[in-house]
């Protein structure tokens, strides 16, 4: 996140204090198995540092592992931790403490192999005098309850299907972000099956260049290996606010990009339902019940490579779009917070449609329009590159309204005319192409403005001209009145009547003519149009009838 988010109070800080809200600390909800409530506590200065001590009451269950979550201005602030025993307390030990890149928040803390219950623990932060420190808040956890510290067991690992019609997003390998090892074994993610993909957010560690995220999600993996105590980073998958892609744990098969469809490995990423789970997470914080800090809103770059990632995955590895779910469908927790978590009822409809449409290229297309001075919008397409395409449609947007105009079979080049624009205004079109199994895919779009004509009142000239049976008749009002269109041979008999109605101003009107059943030879059109001074209007026009 940028420093401009930060909550004002924070930055005019010059002493630090220790939250108690509940509403606070999801890093700490997420990497712990309970909180612990800390005591009230004032910094003592001495000379350039200030010291801030606190304790937590006895924790009954057993623990082996500490977490601690706050902001500190000053990038060397230090902190220590030392566990009630016995006899007295113990001795102070250095927690490891893992610095945001982009901002001053820090999370961290201290693990060991030694399993305490009924004691207390005291916290010590020293850090530079009149800068900004807010302690969140700590946790405790029990290491021996990670599903991925048990033994794999020689299981086999499920792949993912190598067919398919989406293209994945490129992918920021371990090797490019310079990953530290995998401790220990990894386990096969899904041994029977893929059951889930998790929307995640990391509740901090925001980035939106591909470099800041590298240093996030290096930190992110010194903080759930060396602090947490975890074989790894939790998450299979990461994206920040650029829109980047970023693996997480690693692939059990060596293999280097999505495109190989790589058997994945278990992850921490949702206590107790990690097995078949599939987690991504959103760089940054998005729940704004923590404070104006955490406020983010997830970027269209970053939603596009979610979507986009969602619907590989389900394709690939059978996980149907409403098995989308958030963090907090599983466990007490706020991730992926309120501005992610509301948004997933589309996530899971855009994720069906690409699965519908591919983002596979179909071919390529271009498309043109222009526009008559009767309000015609002409047409012309070409595909440029057609392997796959079996046919296709264009649809027309005008004034809220979409309608298909024009569709076919094959990909050869085409003109329309599209008389069917009635109101001034902007129209887009849009050319979609068919493949031979049903997928549908836009490939070309273009918009024109039809504008109002200058005169009160237009009569086009009638379209085609000549004709052979069938032919359009456009005209425009400019006020309301009683409409008369009929249609007469050469020796003035009426032979049609069009129109007889009352009609509204402000728009085109598009009538067509059916000669069936009349000779060959010119005929004439004439439009009358009556307001309440009488007669506004009266026009002819002269058709050719050619059999």
């Amino acid at each position: 996140m940028s420093k401009r988010l930060l909550p004002s109070f924070l930055l005019l800080l010059a002493f630090a204090t220790v939250a108690a809200s509940p509403a606070t600390g999801q890093i700490l909800h997420d990497l712990t198995e309970r909180t612990v409530p800390l005591s009230p506590a004032d910094p003592v200065v001495a000379g350039k540092r200030a010291t801030l001590t606190t304790a937590s009451p006895a924790v009954e269950e057993p623990f082996n592992g500490v977490v601690v979550q706050g902001y500190a201005s000053d990038p060397d602030v230090q902190g220590w931790i030392r566990f009630e025993e016995r006899g007295g307390w113990g001795a102070w030990r250095p927690m490891r403490l893992i610095r945001s890149a982009t901002d001053g928040t820090f999370a961290g803390g201290y693990r060991d192999e030694v399993y305490r219950s009924g004691l207390r623990f005291e916290l010590r932060f020293a850090y530079a005098a009149g800068t900004a420190f807010h302690l969140v808040g700590a946790g405790v956890f029990d290491n021996r309850n990670d599903e991925d510290r048990q033994a794999p067991g020689g299981v086999v690992p499920h792949h993912g299907k190598k067919a398919g019609h989406i293209i994945p997003p490129p992918l920021i390998t371990r090797a490019e972000w310079g990953a530290a090892p995998f401790r220990g074994t990894p386990s096969p993610l899904a041994p029977n099956g893929y059951e889930y993909m998790t929307f995640h957010h990391a509740a901090g560690y925001s980035a939106t260049t591909k470099e800041e995220g590298i240093r996030q999600v290096k930190a992110i993996q010194d903080l759930h290996q060396n602090v947490r105590g975890w074989s790894d980073i939790g998450y299979q998958f990461l994206i920040d606010r650029g829109g980047h892609l970023y693996q997480g744990r690693p692939f059990l098969d060596d293999a280097t990009s999505l495109e190989e469809v790589p058997a994945l490995a278990l992850g921490a990423h949702v206590g107790g339902h990690n097995t078949g789970n599939i987690g991504v997470s959103l760089l940054g914080c998005y729940h704004p019940p923590e404070g104006s800090f955490c406020q983010e809103v997830i970027t269209p770059e970053a939603l596009e490579t979610y979507v986009v990632l969602f619907a590989f995955l389900s394709e690939r590895y059978g996980v149907a779009p409403e098995l989308i779910r958030g963090h907090r469908d599983f466990s007490s927790t706020a991730c992926p917070g309120d501005n992610n978590y509301v948004l997933l009822p589309s996530l899971r409809e855009d994720v069906a449609h690409l699965l519908l449409t591919g983002n596979e290229p179909l071919g390529q297309a271009v498309m043109a329009a222009t526009v008559d001075a009767d309000g015609v919008v002409r047409l012309s397409w070409e595909f440029i590159e057609a392997p796959g395409i079996a046919g296709y449609r264009i649809e027309r947007t005008s004034g809220g309204i979409t309608t298909v105009v024009t569709e076919g079979e094959g990909a050869a080049p085409g003109l329309y005319a599209d008389a069917g624009v009635t109101k001034p205004g902007p129209v887009r079109y849009e050319l979609y192409a068919r493949s031979a199994t049903g997928r549908e895919q836009l490939l070309a779009t273009t918009e024109v403005t039809v504008e109002a004509p200058a005169a009160l009142y237009v009569l086009a000239q009638g379209f085609p001209n000549p004709f052979h049976r069938r032919t359009t008749i456009r005209y425009y009002l400019e006020r309301d009145g009683i409409v008369r269109l009929h249609v007469y041979d050469a020796t003035g008999r009426e032979v049609r009547t069009l129109v007889e109605a009352y009609q509204r101003s402000g728009q085109w009107y598009t009538v067509p003519f059916d000669a069936a059943g009349l000779p060959a030879g010119t005929y004439f059109y004439r439009l009358r149009v009556e307001g309440f001074s009488g007669l506004d209007f009266d026009r002819t026009g002269t058709l050719v009838l050619v059999r």
